[in-house]
């Protein structure tokens, strides 16, 4: 087989995650794959060996093009940091909040919870998603670490254990998506984590 064009396999993993994030009631197949990508079932085996690596690298896209909003936020993070512009840090924050426990709605007609498992089954995206993620816990970690050094954050909070919780939380929040009893906005949830995380909100505040 002569091999194929080098964006072939960005085109076949687009049309996986664009047919992913469609409600079905039926297994995704590959021929649907194939005319989505203006390709052929032989291409798509030129380049994934299973189609349980096709749709956990494909779900990875879905992921990651959900949180890109995130990166976005966490780049003016550190900028307010660097630049030492409190005011801007916090807004960034609260921001930040808001679009974590908004992309759990977003994530709950994805399929949130099915889109990992995806991920999971394929152990070397599996290893590969872990690794992007610990990229941006570290980033984030860092973050926590730097405003404590500038008093923005009591010294005392853990970072780890804040990050870990907050993103377990937001992204778990799928399960309570549909509660009549549990169902906050996005809004709520920002200003009760921010009362936990900055206390006091007036600009006095030594324990922020």
């Amino acid at each position: 087989m002569i091999a194929p064009d080098s964006f072939a396999r960005d085109r076949i993993l687009a049309a996986a995650a664009a047919l992913l994030r469609t409600p079905r009631d039926e297994e995704l197949k590959l021929d649907e794959i194939a005319r989505g990508a203006d390709t052929d079932l032989e291409t798509i085996a030129y380049f994934f060996d299973t189609s349980v690596q096709l749709k956990a690298e494909a779900q990875m896209l879905n992921y990651f093009e959900m949180i890109e909003p995130h990166h976005v936020v966490l780049a003016r993070v550190e900028a307010a940091i660097a630049g030492r512009d409190r005011e801007s840090f916090w807004s960034s924050i609260e921001e930040n909040m808001v679009l974590a426990w908004s992309s759990g709605r977003v994530g709950e007609k994805w399929g949130l919870i099915q889109l990992l498992q995806d991920v999971w089954k394929d152990p070397f995206s599996q290893s590969h998603f872990r690794e992007l993620l610990d990229i941006q816990f570290q980033r984030w970690i860092d973050v926590i670490a730097d405003a404590q050094e500038l008093g923005w954050i009591d010294r005392e909070i853990d970072a780890k254990s804040m990050i870990a919780i907050f993103w377990s939380a937001s992204v778990g929040q799928v399960i309570t998506a549909d509660s009549s009893v549990l169902d906050l906005s996005p809004q709520a949830s920002r200003d009760f984590l921010m009362r936990i995380v900055r206390g006091s909100r007036t600009e006095d505040s030594a324990v922020l």
